[in-house]
């Protein structure tokens, strides 16, 4: 009797550890995003003070003002592949402004979601305007999404 009642806590302990496992290692595929997750960003300028980067704001659409440290960083697009966003820079080439991309990592997976199905219109547009159309609504979305304006 004391030797079934044994293997039986035994038994527990050890279904219960590998459930343990189990549900963890699930829980973590679904909410650790891979460390591969990337987002390009399309930088027109970095600014000291937020007002110096609000007038740039105010003159160049669509774009948006992101404070990261202790500088406000202009940027005018946001996509997941570089190519995508080397299309959207190559218009604001033909005007003259000197753009920049650069990669980060992407946390929000809410946003990583959107954005995949904002690059498929991106691929799709065809002209400036489409382009820039697609772009005010990403920056848009980052705002609502990430920023929480």
């Amino acid at each position: 009797m004391k030797k079934s009642f044994i293997i039986s806590i035994l038994l527990t302990i050890l279904l219960g550890a590998i459930f343990g496992k189990v549900l963890y290692n699930h829980y973590e595929e679904e909410t650790v995003m891979g460390e591969d997750s990337s987002i390009y960003l399309l930088q027109y300028g970095v600014y000291t003070t937020e007002e110096e980067a609000n007038k740039e704001h105010e003159q160049i659409t669509p774009s948006i003002v992101i404070k990261e440290e202790d500088k406000y960083y202009l940027y005018l697009g946001m996509s997941l592949k570089k190519s995508l966003l080397e299309k959207v820079k190559s218009y604001y080439d033909q005007e003259n402004k000197v753009t920049y991309i650069k990669e980060e990592a992407l946390l929000n997976s809410t946003f990583s979601n959107h954005l995949s199905q904002w690059d498929i219109l991106l691929s799709n547009a065809t002209t400036k305007e489409e382009v820039k159309s697609v772009c005010e609504v990403v920056l848009a979305d980052y705002e609502e999404t990430v920023l929480m304006k």
